[in-house]
């Protein structure tokens, strides 16, 4: 279930005058714009959504200067039993700034739209809500906002409506000491006793700019000690719990790196994919799935980061969280630049550890002629359920045609999956088309494999994704 007050970012958006990065990406009057966060649990009104698990989180978004915008955000959720594995909420709206013809002395703006919630494999689960609010910086650096959410339907139950006030204040802002403190307090009132009581809940924290992202640590809680309801814990801690949660967070636009030298470069990118295809098969039970990484490249060639996706595999639904570090540079073969690349790869799987493993990769790729590339990589895993480690080697390649043709790029991949562990093993293939708009990437491209052992996860199968790094 989305984050509340998300909608006040694209408010701002679409009544203010936005600086992508150094470029202005904006078409017939349209501003698109992008975001990622990975956090350590997807709190949605004073909730889990994630089973206490972390969390990727994404959104793409279009916002007219007439005021009028539409978007969709994204993230893993993870519902006890179910195997529900991504949210994907879709709205649209319309917001302007006013001051009522001089009646006030700072600018109020309103905003008004429509959320839809859909669920991965679960659409019993989806309601739509209306939202009326407006938000005010009644003095620099303070800003105070309130949202009024009314529900549609919600498993064909009565309504609920919720009140949304949040306010932040930034200390410091023109210093490197600068950072914000924020609170928030939202009441539920479900109307319907299968969901549990009506409550309150709220949050405190503080975020910061640091090294090009956004960290916030944050605390939630609520009233609402039932049991019952959709709030219940089958032992350990209950969804509706009090506790710290801590965001990292990156926006088409965010060109600060403060506290971040000259020799390093920080980057994040946002995928939605209609299915997370690895190695040819599904990871995601043939679902989408929203995608996310953070990285941190040093101009040695030493880099690190976090990549993570929704995961669905059989009837199990959570996050997968890869972490990698690794070296890459370039050398000169006789004018023909090859980068080289070798690093360290762990994958991590918040509900199910067992299937936790590492791999180590060695890869290289070069540009014989402009605008073709051609790579090749190999993985080594280490660990795979203490069964003996798998082989994978990737040999892809891509051309993009020159600009009088559109500026498509062509794309192949094909891969072989030595798993030694006594599943067979097999080849997978790609083929497909892509095309970037500025910071953003749009694919289409067939996949299949040879494999069959995955029932129907690895059927042959087309898959579109819509991607934004910055």
């Amino acid at each position: 279930m989305k984050k509340t007050n998300f909608s006040v970012a694209i408010a701002l958006l679409a009544t203010s005058s936005v600086s992508l990065a150094e470029e202005d990406y904006s078409f017939w009057g349209v501003t698109p714009s992008a975001s990622v966060a990975l956090t350590t649990d997807y709190m949605w009104r004073g909730v889990s959504q994630s089973n206490n698990n972390p969390a990727i989180q994404g959104s793409f978004d279009l916002a007219h200067e007439s005021g009028l915008y539409t978007g969709v955000w994204g993230s893993s959720v993870e519902f006890g039993d179910q195997n529900t594995s991504m949210e994907l909420d879709v709205y649209a709206g319309f917001s302007r700034d006013t001051d009522f013809g001089g009646a006030l002395p700072f600018a109020l703006t309103y905003d008004l739209g429509v959320l839809h919630y859909e669920y991965t494999a679960s659409s019993a689960a989806n309601f739509t809500e209306l939202y009326f609010g407006g938000s005010i910086s009644p003095f620099e650096n303070f800003n105070f906002s309130t949202y009024w959410y009314y529900g549609l339907k919600i498993n064909h139950t009565r309504p609920g409506e919720y009140t949304d006030i949040s306010a932040d204040y930034t200390f410091f802002p023109d210093s490197a000491a600068s950072f914000t403190v924020l609170a928030h307090g939202g009441y539920y009132n479900q109307k319907d006793a299968a969901l549990g009581d009506s409550y309150w809940d709220w949050k405190i924290g503080i975020a910061k700019d640091i090294a090009g992202f956004n960290f916030e640590v944050a605390y939630f809680d609520t009233d609402n000690q039932g049991g019952g309801g959709v709030y219940g814990g089958g032992g350990g801690q209950s969804l509706n719990d009090g506790r710290i949660v801590a965001t990292i967070s990156r926006s088409l636009g965010d060109t600060s790196s403060g506290m971040l030298s000259d020799d390093f470069e920080a980057s994040a990118s946002v995928a939605l994919t209609t299915d997370y295809v690895w190695r040819g098969v599904s990871q995601t039970n043939n679902e989408p799935a929203i995608q996310g990484s953070f990285d941190i490249t040093h101009k040695s060639g030493v880099y690190a980061g976090v990549w993570a996706s929704s995961f669905e595999f059989k009837t199990e639904a959570s996050m997968e969280l890869d972490v990698y570090g690794g070296f890459s540079r370039d050398v000169d073969l006789g004018g023909v630049a090859l980068t080289y690349d070798i690093g360290w790869l762990r994958y991590e799987y918040t509900a199910d550890s067992a299937a936790n493993f590492n791999e180590i990769y060695f890869g290289a790729s070069v540009s014989p002629i402009e605008n073709l590339n051609v790579s090749t990589y190999w993985y080594y895993g280490v660990k795979i359920e203490h069964t003996k480690p798998g082989e994978y080697t990737d040999m892809a390649i891509d051309y993009t045609l020159p600009e009088t043709l559109g500026s498509i790029t062509l794309l192949g991949h094909a891969g072989y999956y030595n798993q030694k562990n006594g599943a067979d093993d097999y080849w997978d293939w790609k083929v497909g088309i892509a095309r970037d708009f500025g910071p953003f990437n749009a694919e289409v491209a067939y996949t299949d494999t040879d494999d069959v052992d995955a029932g129907n996860l690895d059927d042959s199968k087309v898959v579109a994704t819509l991607s934004a790094s910055f």
